[in-house]
């Protein structure tokens, strides 16, 4: 993997696990916070997203339009579901098990749908990263009283498999400008959320006072890490880069407990160790 690369899959792990916990700051907003975030990334992307769609304009048609929506429906579904997670659970164990079914799920399809291989050391660091970050996000006898986050995060696990190889269609296979595919969601997401927001302006307006750091960090964050990670694909398979972006669990346990006071920070830096080495070896196995 080149240089290049790697360095975007880094800063898509910081940019990717500030906006989780600004997420889960405003997990008491609920839908109201992801529409809310959906329309500012909107138009803050807005620029980028245009020049994007005129400068591939005469290689757009009819397949890209339905690669676009499918994807502003999937990330729609991921975003609603991850903060529903976030309203009932910690954020580190919601983050980690979702994270951590997402890669496995990616792996097993990418092998028969785009003919990767990721290697024996490769499918071995996958599993060894996967069941580390689960681990991370093993719930406390209290924690599994209630159920819920944990089949929240197993939901959202499933939307990132969905997601990241549909997106990766779309950027290396149809070769849709990875800004064009995220501006698309972002724009297709605060569209579809509409309703939802007329709705309920009163309540707006509060979330709007209540949230504004949040809705800005995610709005910039969340599309930032997302570009990051796609442009890397095109370089990279993506049976590397979408296990390497679990890293981002570090640093999400770190946060949960020093910025949100949330228990079993060593137990889970401890099991995250798990995590560098999956890491580690999805890597050399490509190498």
């Amino acid at each position: 993997m080149s240089p290049l690369a790697l360095g975007l899959i880094a800063a898509s792990v910081v940019c990717h696990a500030t906006w989780n916990l600004m997420s889960k700051r405003a997990a008491v907003a609920g839908t109201l916070f992801v529409a809310v975030w959906s329309v500012v990334a909107a138009l803050i992307w807005a620029p980028f997203g245009i020049w994007a769609l005129v400068t591939s304009w005469d290689r757009l048609g009819w397949g890209s339009l339905g690669l676009l929506g499918g994807a502003a429906l999937l990330h729609t579904g991921y975003y609603l579901l991850l903060q529903r997670g976030y309203a009932v659970g910690d954020l580190s164990v919601v983050y980690p098990v979702a994270r951590g079914l997402g890669p496995v799920l990616i792996c097993a399809v990418a092998v028969p749908v785009f003919g990767e291989d990721p290697g024996l050391l490769g499918w071995a660091g996958t599993l060894a990263l996967s069941v580390s970050v689960a681990l991370i996000g093993r719930p406390d006898a209290d924690a599994l009283k209630r159920r819920a986050p944990i089949f929240y995060a197993l939901g959202v696990g499933v939307f990132i498999a969905a997601y990241t190889l549909w997106d990766r269609n779309a950027v290396a296979v149809a070769a849709l400008s990875p800004i064009l595919v995220n501006w698309g969601g972002d724009t297709g997401r605060a569209l579809l959320l509409a309703p939802v927001l007329i709705r309920q302006r009163a309540r707006v307006r509060q979330v709007w006072r209540d949230h504004r750091r949040e809705v800005f960090g995610t709005a910039i964050c969340s599309p930032g890490a997302y570009m990051l990670a796609l442009t890397a694909m095109t370089m990279a398979p993506v049976t590397v880069v979408a296990p390497l972006r679990e890293v981002s669990v570090l640093l999400v346990v770190f946060l949960g407990a020093r910025l949100l006071g949330e228990r079993d920070m060593w137990r889970r830096l401890l099991a995250a160790l798990g995590v560098v080495a999956g890491a580690v070896a999805v890597t050399l196995g490509r190498g």
